[in-house]
């Protein structure tokens, strides 16, 4: 009864604390908030829809006559803009003329203005300079350069559907074959099925596309990119001030020193050994509730989620095991309150930078990595990081063991010590 007696005059006083529930709480939950909003999480979820881009279209081209394609290439340009697989965010206007498109893009009826000009692809066939003339308005960036990136990408496919032919050209004569004998078209036709489906490749699309855009978003499903920055960075925020309220919370028996009122303890019947248990019980219920706090509040405001119960269960109890033990440790190498500050606050930020509490969300090199497995920030990141991925129980069981065996070495460390500086 007198460790719980302990614990419970510990716990409330710490939940008396302005500052202590400031650190707790109101810290991690304000950085995390912060990084939401600064990418932008306040849209909600209007960030999955991308900006609508307004085409114009002008085709002045035709198909020459004997030409190796089955359509003009000002016809193919026309067709990436009206493509069912982009209508979702691209609406298209078509313009008799190039004067009617600039006039509509300086009314802004349009975003951007893409003319093909009479003759384009018997240009290009026959190796003369031709161009496709995009006219945008100034204010704008996304819609220019997203219709640019489609107008390129297909004339580099025609570009390299020439250098194609000129090569097996070129290789018949030096076989001593007349080049003529080649069906030119078929060639043509076969490379830009070849180039079609090696651009759907590189967008990892079994569906018909012309562009692929896919916008991160912070709310919904947790396989949007933001959301999983989100989710490291609550995990890294919430194991950082974790062993911070661990350290903190020990204080305690630091503060008691300076009043008096250890020595006071120490004179009654109660061993030592149940003083420091008490405490340790007081930090371990400290920090399970901040854990558990941080975690309901992630969820509910940021999306969160945080994986299967088991798991999740298992990185709680490898955390407070870990930032308990820890903070026992710390404080039985501090002698007063006013050291305290600066030995925890520094020494606490190196080992989570070293955890890799920081940078999450960022690949790192590999060796910096692996500073994490030295440091019990980085073990307790690492099965955070597995619960959110969703890894079975199993998986999350190796870390938890890790972090409770530190915890336990942590603590025997620091007993010792600290029953030695009080015998």
């Amino acid at each position: 009864m007198k460790v719980i007696d302990i614990a419970i005059k510990d716990l409330t006083q710490t939940m008396r604390s302005v500052f202590a529930l400031g650190m707790m709480v109101a810290a991690p939950l304000l950085i995390i908030g912060l990084i939401y909003f600064a990418f932008g999480g306040a849209e909600g979820d209007a960030a999955e829809t991308p900006p609508a881009v307004r085409v114009g279209l002008v085709n002045l081209d035709a198909l020459p006559k004997d030409a190796p394609l089955e359509e003009a290439l000002g016809k193919t340009i026309v067709g990436m803009f009206v493509d069912p697989s982009v209508a979702g965010w691209i609406t298209t206007t078509e313009f008799a003329d190039e004067a009617a498109a600039r006039t509509a893009v300086a009314e802004r009826r349009v975003g951007v203005a893409v003319i093909v000009p009479g003759g384009f692809t018997a240009d290009v066939l026959a190796g003369r300079a031709a161009a496709v003339t995009l006219v945008s308005d100034p204010t704008l960036s996304v819609g220019p350069q997203m219709a640019e990136a489609m107008v390129r990408a297909l004339l580099q496919g025609v570009a390299g559907g020439g250098i194609a032919l000129e090569t097996v050209q070129g290789r018949l004569h030096a076989a001593g074959q007349d080049p003529l004998t080649l069906d030119a078209g078929a060639l043509m036709r076969d490379y830009a099925t070849w180039y079609r489906e090696v651009q759907r490749g590189l967008l990892h699309e079994t569906e018909p596309a012309v562009l692929v855009w896919v916008a991160p978003t912070a709310t919904g499903s947790g396989d949007g990119t933001l959301q999983r920055i989100i989710a490291q960075m609550a995990a890294g925020q919430m194991v950082f001030f974790a062993f911070y309220t661990g350290a903190y919370s020990m204080m305690s028996l630091l503060r008691e020193d300076e009043e008096g009122t250890l020595a006071r303890l120490f004179a009654t019947p109660t061993g030592r050994i149940d003083i420091l248990a008490g405490k340790l019980l007081a930090v371990m219920l400290t920090v399970i509730v901040q854990g558990l706090v941080l975690m309901t509040a992630a969820h509910f405001a940021f999306g969160v989620a945080w994986g299967q119960p088991a798991a999740v269960a298992l990185a709680l109890i490898g955390q407070v095991a870990a930032a308990s033990g820890l903070g026992v440790l710390l404080i039985a190498f501090v002698k007063t309150t006013r050291q305290a500050g600066p030995v925890l606050g520094g020494g606490l930020t190196v080992l989570g930078m070293l955890g890799g509490l920081f940078s999450g969300a960022v690949t790192m090199p590999e060796t910096f990595a692996r500073l994490g497995d030295f440091t019990p920030q980085g073990w307790a990141m690492k099965a955070w990081m597995l619960a959110l991925e969703g890894q079975p129980t199993g998986a999350v069981v190796t870390s938890c063991v890790v972090l409770v065996s530190l915890g336990i070495v942590f603590f025997s460390a620091g007993a010792w010590r600290i029953q030695r500086r009080y015998a």
